[in-house]
């Protein structure tokens, strides 16, 4: 009798393991920073034309908070984050954004916190 609990029991957790694995996506998208901007409170905000398959087309969207954020990202992520922006700004390299969340598409939209998208990677391509 506790062999088969135990089995329905560990059965029943993959199951569980198994769906929320499912539930949660990992994409990128691809942009170039058409503005930066940053808030008294410490919000760091970007603007990306989306390029390629895969576009980030947002305006005016939190990528992070110089604080730290309650998604686990450092403050000093944001500090170095807040510099690639510049840099891509400057350059018009393509930034490629890496997302953790429920939805199959690059967000879209304007003032949207792309923290609250699973943003969880960048990078900075040179051109």
């Amino acid at each position: 009798m506790i062999h088969k609990v135990s089995t329905l029991a560990a059965l029943f957790l993959g199951a569980t393991l198994s769906f929320n694995a499912a539930a949660t996506k990992t994409h990128y998208c691809f942009g170039k920073v058409s503005n930066v901007h940053l808030t008294k409170n410490g919000s760091v905000s970007a603007s990306f034309s989306g390029i390629g398959s895969t576009p980030l087309s947002v305006t005016n969207s939190v990528v992070c908070s110089l604080q730290g954020g309650s998604d686990g990202h450092t403050s000093e992520y944001c500090h170095a984050m807040y510099s690639a922006l510049l840099l891509g700004l400057s350059t018009q390299n393509t930034v490629t954004m890496w997302f953790k969340n429920n939805e199959s598409s690059c967000p879209t939209g304007d003032w949207t916190s792309l923290v609250s998208k699973g943003l969880y990677h960048f990078r900075i391509v040179k051109a």
